[in-house]
């Protein structure tokens, strides 16, 4: 008996060493989300499976996006090891779907006061799988790299251009034109979540620069307004929209609603997908951080999007004057501080040293402009930037040298750089067709040599003017 008890002590001894090491080393608390899951998320009944006609479904399943496994089955490995590099690239729907259900799984796992630490924990883990994928796609021959890309762009079509689907209507069909005759799509059967993980991970490998910009400005736009539905009609939302009149008065409201782990999800894949256009592209390796992600690339025009989303449903009319700070870099830095608990402005000081392994580039920067024109009125959007370009005309011919280095401040806390590069603005450029205004000559003479229209309000135009120089003040 004895020995029988010191026997099950020293097992008990070395599963307590193990599960220790896998906790020091377990940078995403995996361990911490299988041993809640385990506790806590009881599979269904029989009866109700009978009910239900639905089989028991165990969330602690593993995850295969690209070359990445997400192990989270095994008992025999622990922490960061649950994450394993793959031969070959693999996608496939259910692990997007499981994906899906394990970052909503993971965000709720605890209590309220740490949600915003397990939303930043979790978008840090993702990043971690877009960099695993990335590294390896870039470590391909030139013969093997195609493979991967042509398996999500099969993917991809399937779900997207695919009229029917096992004889029944697809509703995902032209979900990125909303505008065509033959767009099937609506909310009834539409996951925009899932749209979302396709769009972020497989759309890099295929997608033309300007097509992951106009797709993304779609699922923006349906995936605010998706969810600013439902919660309307579950009465989570005040209806006054005076009470959204600030960046961080409309993040509180969506925290309180307990939309706020979709939206970071919403900002952090954006953010990720850019970055992996961007290091696919230029076979850049990735050690980006998320607050690099988000100092880089974060999608200043999706907090008016969410602002009109919710105009929508409140009172009294506004007829869609949007305050101008939710336009700004400022606002949605803001936004994004209150949503997921990190601060691109502060980050935005940091100096060159300090940021991401590779250089700032004159290249345009994969920036995600204003979207869906018809919810917004554009004679407002223009009088807006005309007031704007006019307040900046007035204090450059204030300032000193000294301070004209810097940013222009001003109530909407406006910066004097390009709304598309983000580079500072010698000259502010304006399209003649539309009168948008706010980029650099490099950027509009692109968007008219290619084409694709002003980032506002897509519009297409053949010339363009110089409305404000900055040079000389």
């Amino acid at each position: 008996m004895a020995m029988l008890c010191a026997l099950k002590t020293l097992l008990f001894l070395v599963f307590l060493f193990f599960y220790q090491q896998g906790v020091a080393n377990d940078t995403y608390n995996l361990e911490e989300f299988r041993q809640h899951h385990m506790t806590n998320c009881q599979p269904p009944s029989k009866k109700q499976q009978r009910l239900t006609g639905q089989p028991a479904v165990s969330r602690l399943e593993n995850i295969r996006i690209g070359y990445v496994r997400l192990d989270l089955e095994s008992d025999d490995v622990s922490g960061d090891r649950r994450l394993e590099i793959c031969e070959d690239y693999e996608v496939d729907e259910q692990d997007f779907n499981r994906l899906n259900n394990f970052y909503f799984d993971y965000v709720n796992m605890g209590e309220l006061q740490h949600r915003k630490d397990r939303i930043q924990r979790v978008l840090r883990l993702l990043n971690r799988i877009f960099a695993m994928n990335i590294n390896m796609i870039n470590k391909q021959s030139p013969e093997k790299k195609p493979l991967a890309n042509a398996k999500a762009t099969r993917l991809f079509e399937k779900k997207f251009l695919s009229v029917r689907v096992n004889d029944r209507i697809n509703p995902y069909f032209h979900y990125f034109y909303p505008d065509s005759i033959e767009n099937q799509s609506n909310f009834l059967g539409v996951n925009n979540d899932l749209v979302l993980m396709y769009l972020a991970f497989l759309g890099p490998h295929f997608l033309f620069q300007n097509d992951l910009y106009a797709y993304f400005d779609v699922l923006h736009n349906s995936y605010s307004e998706k969810s600013c539905e439902q919660a309307f009609d579950r009465e989570l939302l005040s209806e006054n929209i005076n009470e959204y009149d600030s960046p961080q008065s409309l993040a509180n409201q969506l925290k309180a609603a307990e939309l706020d782990a979709g939206i970071a999800l919403l900002i952090g894949l954006t953010v990720m997908a850019a970055s992996a256009f961007r290091h696919m592209h230029l076979g850049l390796e990735w050690h980006e951080t998320l607050e690099a992600l988000l100092r880089r690339h974060l999608p200043d025009e999706l907090l008016a999007v969410i602002y009109s989303n919710i105009d929508d449903h409140c009172h009294p009319v506004s007829s869609y004057t949007i305050p101008m700070v939710m336009f700004t870099a400022g606002g949605m830095q803001e936004f994004t501080h209150s949503i997921i608990g990190i601060d691109p402005h502060a980050l935005s000081s940091e100096s060159p040293d300090n940021r991401s392994d590779y250089s700032e580039s004159s290249e345009t920067e994969f920036f995600l402009e204003v979207s869906d024109p018809e919810h917004q009125d554009q004679s407002i959007v223009i009088q807006q930037q005309n007031e704007l370009i006019a307040q900046l005309r007035s204090e450059l011919s204030s300032q000193t040298a000294t301070e004209e280095a810097g940013a222009i401040g001003g109530a909407a806390g406006v910066t004097k750089k390009c709304g598309v590069c983000h580079e500072p603005l010698q000259e502010v450029m304006g399209f003649k067709s539309c009168e948008h205004a706010g980029l650099c000559q490099i950027c509009i003479e692109r968007i008219i040599r290619e084409q694709t229209g002003c980032p506002f309000c897509r519009v297409k135009s053949e010339s363009y003017k110089r409305v404000l120089d900055m040079s000389s003040h």
